[in-house]
Formats: structure tokens, sequence, C-alpha cells
């Protein structure tokens, strides 16, 4: 168990422990009745995408698995689960595959960068959470930290925009910002700063887009349904910094 989680507890036991069905049943259930209906209704939304675009081939069926585990992710992260890098391993995975294959190559690297720090994040998640029934909490980022933030991802945007170019992928200058924006939200979130949010909004706007032009690009349904998962990615993030910010006021119940 990871109550008490101390810095001598083994990697393997913490990661155990994450990935047993117990606890994902668990934070699945003990989320709050808002979020359930929010998870519910995103994944509705992703499977009948999936229906109606009527295209059934490996990528189709690789998308709404990405899309699924995806929303069930960001449920379990909307409130602290540390479940959360279960469905983080299968839909980063996944999702590098479908990214590859569009030749979205920010999006591949980004999702890469994603799928190591679910890793990082279970052994995080498990010190600063103190206990397997609690919420991380949610922490403020100082302002020497949010400069140090801004220069990474400054560097890392000219980088991603120098690989992209070099390898012809599509939609190079929006594309280059996601990688440098999840790795920022991904380490902000690691460490359960409330600021993460702010990447993960502009991230996930800047996805929308990309998906909508590769819906007339690659010419396939699985762009299409990969764009409404955006957009619910999008509506989740919205609700993801109303709750991490509403939690941080003291006083304040979970819902």
């Amino acid at each position: 168990m990871m109550e008490n989680v101390e810095n001598n507890v083994s990697f393997w036991r913490i990661f155990k422990e994450t990935m047993s069905p117990r606890r994902i049943t668990q934070d699945l259930l003990n989320l709050s009745k808002m979020t359930k209906v929010l998870l519910l209704l995103m994944v509705v939304a992703q499977v009948t995408t999936f229906l109606i675009g009527g295209s059934f081939n490996k990528m189709a069926w690789l998308t709404v698995s990405t899309g699924v585990s995806s929303l069930i992710n960001l449920a379990l992260v909307d409130q602290g689960k540390q479940s959360n890098y279960f469905w983080g391993l299968i839909g980063t995975a996944t999702w590098m595959i479908v990214a590859l294959f569009s030749r979205t190559y920010g999006d591949f690297t980004s999702q890469g960068f994603a799928f190591i720090m679910q890793f990082i994040g279970i052994a995080a998640w498990a010190r600063y959470r103190g206990g397997a029934e609690k919420e991380l909490p949610s922490r403020q980022l100082t302002l020497h930290t949010a400069l140090i933030t801004t220069l990474i991802t400054l560097a890392s945007y000219i980088t991603v925009v120098t690989f992209s170019k070099h390898f012809n992928g599509l939609q190079v200058y929006l594309d280059s910002a996601v990688l440098p924006l999840n790795i920022v939200g991904q380490i902000l979130m690691t460490y359960g700063f409330r600021s993460q949010w702010i990447a993960w909004l502009v991230s996930d706007i800047i996805q929308v887009v990309v998906w909508y032009r590769n819906i007339f690009l690659i010419h396939d349904a699985y762009a299409s349904s990969m764009f409404v998962l955006q957009v619910i990615i999008l509506l989740n993030a919205l609700y993801g910094t109303w709750y991490w910010y509403r939690k941080a006021q003291p006083g304040r119940p979970s819902l």
C-alpha cells in the first residue's frame, strides 16, 4: 500500500500498487459525480464519432482506443488519482503510433516524452500525495520557476521546428508547439503545480486546429475521430483548470 509513502519505498512496489486492478477500480469509483458524468459524456462522444465515421481499419480502432484511454486518464488527473498513470501509459503509447502515421512529428515526440514521464510521475505522485486515498495537492508556481519554464519552452520549440522541417512534417509551426507545451505541462503536472493547466489549454487549442486541418490533409475517418478527441480534451482542460484552482482555495469541498 502507498499510505505514508517514504523515500525508501521501492519504485517497483509503488508501480505495482498504481497498476493494481483494485487501485484502478477504486480510483474510478471514487471520482466525484460531476467528473463521472463528464467522463461518460466524453467517452460516448468519442465512441459515437468512431461509429459514425464508418471506418473500422486498424488505425481507426487504434484511434478510438487512444481516445478512450486518454479520456479516462484525464478524468483521473483532474482529481489527482494515482491510477491515471495506468491509462496514461496506454494512451501515450497508442497516440505515438497515430501521430507517427500522420507525420505530425511534434505530436509524436511530445507523446514519447509523456510516455517516459508516466514512470517519473508514478513515483512523484506517490510521494507528494502522501497516501493512496488522497488527491494530489495543488501547488503554486514561483516567479523564478515560471521564468525558467518559459525559457525551456522557447528553446524546445525552436528545436522541434528544426527537427520537423528536416523530416517534412505537416503544419510545422503549429505542430512543433505541442512538444514544448506538453513538456512543461507534464513536468508541472508531475509535481502538482496548478499552472500546468495553462500549458494544457494552449496545447489543446493548437491540437484542435492541427487535427481539424488534418481532416482535409489525411482524408481518413480516424483524423475526424482525433479532432473530436482534441475538442473533448480541451473541454476537459477547462474543467481541470477550474477544479485545480478551486481546490487551491481554503474551505472549498470537493464535488
